[in-house]
């Protein structure tokens, strides 16, 4: 375990020599790589909600760089020890997962003693070690660093994963600056052992529930993310969402989590990284080509359906409305992204409302067949016959747009007035056979239209 050290501060340095000619040639643009699009010699951390598996994966991803095999099909650029630092978890917890993923990995005895050699613990959990304090009311680093950072220097380290953040700090009373002050903790063991140095962070309860992947997903202030170079998003993913990305299916015992890298500071935009877990056992899948593209045709086609439903009952929709409509449990971020699907593939269109229109939208989301290849829908296919809107009473508001009985949508409410079904027009068919039946009483109709 790592003791405190004496209180006793140093000043710190400062100096702006001038650029000499050696320093501006040897300049680097990018710190050490450990692992590529992965690691960098910097400041990072880890989001991810509480019980998601964010310790564990670490102990793998540390058994990796220091056997230097690759993370997640990532090479390893700089293999060497990883320091592990506990506040939460006992070395003997951790001792114990990191022998079930040896296991998982299947390892013989030379691979087994190189990671036993070179993942160090350093379990500081109860002894209130922390990496920052509060001074003339701000947060510096404190007096604990420099017993840390002669630790470190014997063992020399690639990779320094401190876990969890929020125990390392001053407190969340003063949010910001107490993330920052982690992050300049974290900056002097970046500059004095040119290593990767990892915080483990939780997410926000809301973050977590909605299952964010951006770089402010972690709980507290906006300092964190904007101070580090480096920040990844663990999240769970349920078999349904799995199999929509992957087109695989979970068994039983399976997990299915999503890493994804916002923000890295040193490399281009890199894509998630899908993992799916059984035990101690990682492995990388890759996302299916085409099943995010059968997710969204599912999906659009549920909304085309339920469209058209609704208009055979008379009931207009706008996009507004639809998203409080039952789309089959569908959330209104899939009923979004499903009108976005028909509208790009030409299966929904905007159109103005039949009649006289007394009150609410003037327009209306209309939904149309498969298109043919000019983009025009294809009259002559059966279900383009039933897509035509019906006639509004244009003396009477427009019926509920939702009612339910049963699941089912209720049949609308036929008024003494109202007309025929109209053509493709808008406009009422007048003198087809079997239509009579459609205006309960012709006379009162035409009295009311003279008198118009």
């Amino acid at each position: 375990a790592i003791s405190p050290a004496p209180r006793l501060r140093a000043s710190p340095a400062f100096a702006a020599p001038p650029i000499s000619a050696e320093e501006l040639a040897n300049a680097r643009p990018t710190p050490d790589c450990i692992v590529e699009r992965f690691f960098f010699a910097d400041v990072g951390n880890l989001i991810a909600p509480g019980g998601v598996g964010k310790t564990t994966l670490m102990i793998h991803i540390a058994a990796h760089i220091v056997l230097g095999r690759p993370v997640f099909g990532e090479p390893v650029r700089k293999p060497g020890p990883v320091l592990l630092v506990t506040a939460e978890d006992s070395r003997e917890i951790l001792v114990a997962r990191l022998r079930a993923v040896m296991d998982a990995m299947g390892l013989d005895d030379a691979g087994r003693a190189t990671v036993m050699a070179g993942v160090r613990i350093a379990d500081v959990s109860g002894a209130g070690f922390k990496l920052t304090e509060v001074i003339g009311d701000v947060v510096l680093p404190s007096l604990n660093l420099n017993t840390m950072l002669e630790a470190a220097r014997e063992i020399r380290p690639v990779l320094i994963v401190i876990d969890p953040a929020v125990s390392f700090g001053v407190g969340e009373s003063r949010v910001n600056d107490a993330e920052q002050g982690l992050v300049e903790a974290a900056r002097r063991l970046r500059n004095e052992l040119n290593c990767c140095v990892l915080y483990i962070h939780h997410s926000g309860k809301a973050n977590a529930r909605e299952g964010t992947l951006d770089q402010y997903s972690g709980r507290g202030g906006s300092a964190f993310a904007d101070g580090c170079r480096m920040v990844h998003v663990l999240q769970s993913l349920d078999a349904t969402k799995w199999h929509d990305i992957t087109g695989e299916t979970l068994a039983d015992g399976e997990t299915g989590l999503i890493l994804a890298r916002p923000k890295i500071s040193y490399c281009p935009p890199t894509g998630d990284i899908y993992i799916r877990r059984r035990g101690y056992r990682f492995e990388r899948v890759q996302a299916a080509p085409n099943a995010r593209l059968e997710k969204a045709e599912r999906e659009g086609n549920q909304v085309w359906q339920l469209l058209t439903e609704e208009l055979r009952q008379g009931r207009f929709h706008t996009k507004a409305t639809l998203e409080d409509a039952d789309a089959g449990k569908m959330t209104r971020k899939q009923i979004r992204s499903a009108l976005s699907w028909l509208e790009v593939t030409g299966r929904v269109e905007t159109r103005d409302r039949p009649g006289i229109i007394q009150r609410g939208a003037r327009q209306y989301l209309h939904p149309l067949a498969s298109p043919n290849a000019d983009g025009e829908p294809k009259p002559e296919m059966a279900e383009n016959e039933v897509v035509a809107s019906p006639a509004e009473n244009p003396f009477l508001a427009s019926p509920p747009y939702r009612e339910i009985n049963g699941g089912e949508p209720s049949r609308p409410v036929l008024s003494p007035v109202s007309l025929a079904s109209p053509n493709s027009d808008g406009e009422p068919r007048r003198g087809e056979a079997g239509r009579e039946s459609d205006n309960a009483d012709p006379e009162l109709s035409t009295t009311v239209e003279d008198d118009l």
